[in-house]
């Protein structure tokens, strides 16, 4: 079974049950990780009344060029994080299935996006990776003009989605807000 929730509604007991699932999933503690990326949408996998998977998404906005924001308006992006699976559920689909959910409630949002652990996991569910160079935005040092940082070692996917421009071309620079935490 699958249910949707919202960060703000996670009761002490719900949250602690995510950042339990997710710390074992990843390996390390991901509580200060919840709090820097704030409010999203959460959708939990369960079993036999057990929680064994999650993920969720931000709103984030993906900016497409730096000269002609008006011609080229900044994507609006539903950016998935914290895919996991409990280590003992894993190879069962379940994280297959909270993908496949999020994609057909992601309607209102012009992209998915995602930073992948596991490139192929998310290829075979119709994502693809993004060719061109990615950016994050930020204010350049001593001025008040936006600047765009390279981060080369970074990859993200987009997900096409019904509001997706048709033009969008996986081979152009990129670029998204900054953030605590992990950028992208």
């Amino acid at each position: 079974m699958v249910t949707r929730c919202r960060t703000a509604v996670l009761d002490t007991e719900l949250r602690a049950c995510v950042l339990a699932l997710c710390a074992d999933a990843y390996e390390e503690d991901l509580s200060p990780y919840l709090d820097d990326i704030g409010e999203g949408e959460h959708l939990l996998g369960w079993q036999d009344g057990e929680l064994v998977s999650h993920l969720m998404w931000v709103e984030r906005l993906l900016y497409r060029d730096r000269s002609s924001v008006a011609q080229r308006p900044a994507l609006r992006s539903a950016y998935i994080e914290l895919v996991a699976t409990a280590p003992s559920q894993q190879g069962r689909g379940h994280a297959s299935t909270l993908m496949r959910a999020a994609a057909a409630a992601l309607g209102d949002f012009d992209v998915g996006a995602l930073s992948p652990s596991d490139e192929a996991f998310y290829a075979r569910l119709g994502w693809e990776r993004w060719h061109g160079p990615l950016f994050v935005r930020g204010q350049a040092e001593g001025s008040d003009r936006e600047a765009w940082e390279p981060t080369p070692d970074e990859e993200i996917m987009i997900l096409r989605l019904p509001r997706t421009p048709s033009e969008l071309d996986v081979h152009a620079p990129l670029a998204v807000d900054w953030r605590p935490g992990e950028v992208w």
